[in-house]
């Protein structure tokens, strides 16, 4: 159980070096009795800080009756220039 223990702290504290927050250890120790001799049993659980997560924008569209990206009451601009960046020039002085 040491080395568990051990191990659970190195992993808590790298976790901390890159993602800041904080971590915990908790040890149960078990005890019952067999005959004359007493077995100890032992538990380890620990937890890690995790990275933070990036939260996103959605829309409700009724009419796909799906989430998306592009909020669905925002009419759609036409495109009135594409750039053709293979064909230009490259000198305008040419």
């Amino acid at each position: 159980m040491v080395d568990d223990a051990e191990d659970a702290l190195a992993e808590i504290r790298n976790a901390i070096d890159q993602h800041g927050g904080s971590g915990e250890i908790t040890i149960k120790l078990k005890l019952k009795k067999k005959g004359d001799a007493f077995i100890f049993g032992s538990e380890l659980k620990f937890s890690v800080p995790q990275p933070p997560r990036v939260e996103s924008i959605f829309f409700f569209d009724q009419d796909e009756n799906e989430f998306t990206r592009k909020d669905p009451r925002q009419p759609e601009i036409p495109v009135v220039v594409e750039a053709d960046f293979n064909n230009r020039r490259r000198n305008p002085q040419e």
